[in-house]
């Protein structure tokens, strides 16, 4: 997500003791386990300045991180850095599966770039929105919904054809984004603390879902196992909503200002990454019970994250955040890193 509005000190302190205090939730998360099971395994060091969104192509052992010059490239096995592609303020680096393809969302340049991942050739720059920053592939379509958040509206890009065949008003924000691979599409919509729903054969919006005590929705996943989306808040919370009815199942809680929402359906792992330099790692059941097995401490502004299903590791760029005197954020473009959480 871009940070364009700011969280404030006071605001973080606020939502911690709100999470305190709140009741128990509907959907009870477990206590945390005694013996710590994941830790910081690896910090690797990589160019200074911004940075956003992060993804793995596991077949071919590269990370893919959005940076404010273009896109970064990890090598899972040297660890050697380099620039696949350079453009303005990369947010998105959208994965084609199936494909050699990658989109990228440039925020500032009000366009996406398709390209070829593997030799870092763009294909087609193509004209969004104002201010692309999330984005997601929906296969059953071959469409890419690519949240505006500046027009508040979402382009849905034909990938085979390169183009925007389709805009949708967001009536808000809009911010990450889920598909539940049945023709529905689930898109955060941050300022007005609700998630959008939209028929992808239709084009439209088919409905919305409240999140009662979400403040600012940005990462969300979707468990096909048990029909869950989850949805989580800068306000110390992850919710648990019925995908098909909008029900609210649970809330349980996380870290501050959280911006990454990971779900590996294997081991039923949920990864939730927040600023305050935390990653939160719950299991859900079938059942759709969540019990939080640890907080992993990780670096200051580590708030995206990307999940190795490989080694099982999670990959998350961080740098300081600054802030102004009133504790509102600023920045977050020195002492770039990526920390890498695996199991102990």
């Amino acid at each position: 997500m871009k940070l364009n509005t700011s969280l404030s000190m006071t605001a973080l302190l606020l939502a911690a003791g709100l999470a305190a205090c709140s009741p128990k939730p509907a959907t009870p998360a477990g206590s945390e386990s005694a013996a710590p099971l994941w830790k910081v395994v690896e910090t690797l060091k990589a160019p200074e300045g911004g940075y956003d969104y992060a993804s793995i192509d596991a077949g071919a052992r590269q990370l893919f991180i959005g940076r404010e010059y273009g896109v970064m490239a990890v090598d899972l096995t040297t660890k050697a850095v380099s620039t696949l592609i350079t453009r303005d303020d990369v947010a998105a680096v959208l994965l084609i599966p199936g494909t050699d393809l990658m989109l990228t969302t440039n925020n500032g340049a009000d366009t996406a770039t398709l390209l070829n991942r593997k030799t870092g050739a763009a294909l087609a720059d193509i004209k969004t929105g104002k201010g692309p920053d999330g984005a997601l592939y929906d296969a059953g379509s071959g469409l890419a919904f690519v949240m505006n958040g500046d027009s508040e509206d979402i382009s849905l890009i034909d990938i085979k054809a390169a183009k925007v065949v389709a805009t949708i008003k967001a009536g808000g924000v809009p911010e990450a984004a889920a598909s539940d691979g049945k023709g529905r599409v689930y898109v955060n919509i941050e300022d007005t603390n609700e998630i959008l729903v939209i028929d992808v054969a239709g084009r439209k919006e088919v409905a919305r879902y409240p999140l009662a005590g979400c403040h600012e929705p940005t990462g969300i996943t979707y468990d096909a196992a048990t029909g869950l989306l989850i949805p989580v808040c800068h306000n110390n919370t992850a919710k648990l909503i019925d995908a098909a009815t909008g029900v609210d199942k649970g809330t349980f809680a996380i870290g501050a200002g959280a911006d990454g929402s990971l779900f590996d359906p294997k081991t039923r792992t949920g990864y939730v990454s927040c600023i305050d330099g935390t990653l939160t790692i719950y299991k859900l059941d079938e059942q759709g019970q969540v019990t939080v097995l640890q907080t992993v401490k990780t670096s200051d502004g580590a708030r995206t994250a990307a999940f190795d299903p490989v080694s099982g590791q999670v990959y998350l760029p961080a740098a300081t955040v600054e802030r102004d005197d009133k504790g509102e954020y600023l920045r977050a473009d020195k002492n770039f890193s990526v920390v890498v959480v695996g199991k102990s």
